[in-house]
């Protein structure tokens, strides 16, 4: 079990630990290291571009994950890559514009708590289904969260 950095702080942060670490909806463990890696180049933000080998010692990550978690977050527009001899990676944007749902929804795809309650999904079974609607309104208030918890406000 982890403990919860002290960085994190408010209720808002406490929920999303409270949910990636106790509860049965889970995000994946390469959600957690993107959040961590994330943090790293804001922290650097402004700097020389960070290299992923730095990220990987700093956060105890191995170097084969965190490629993974970049090829995916650089693809979803979160971080660019600088080439060169002092080439790594930086922020695309500023961290205040970055969520942390923009992160795991990067790296995890479309927040769901059940098949039949992401923003995209289509269920049949509506009409029959009692707590259909209650699901829903969960996963929104789920994702209002991540949505509001920004990059910025973890440094």
């Amino acid at each position: 079990m982890h403990k919860k950095p002290s960085i994190l702080r408010g209720h808002i942060l406490d929920l999303f630990y409270q949910v990636l670490y106790n509860s049965a909806m889970r995000f994946t463990t390469k959600s957690e290291y993107a959040v961590r890696a994330i943090i790293c180049l804001a922290e650097a933000s402004g700097k020389n571009p960070v290299q992923i080998r730095e990220i990987a010692e700093k956060e105890g990550i191995s170097r084969f994950l965190i490629d993974q978690i970049f090829m995916k977050l650089r693809k979803n527009g979160l971080v660019k890559s600088v080439r060169g001899r002092s080439g790594g990676y930086t922020l695309a944007k500023a961290p205040g514009r970055i969520s942390v749902g923009d992160v795991i929804r990067s790296i995890e795809g479309p927040i769901s708590i059940l098949k039949c309650c992401g923003q995209d999904s289509v269920c049949n079974k509506t009409s029959v289904c009692k707590p259909h609607f209650m699901w829903k309104k969960i996963n929104a208030d789920i994702e209002k969260i991540l949505d509001k918890a920004k990059i910025g406000a973890l440094l």
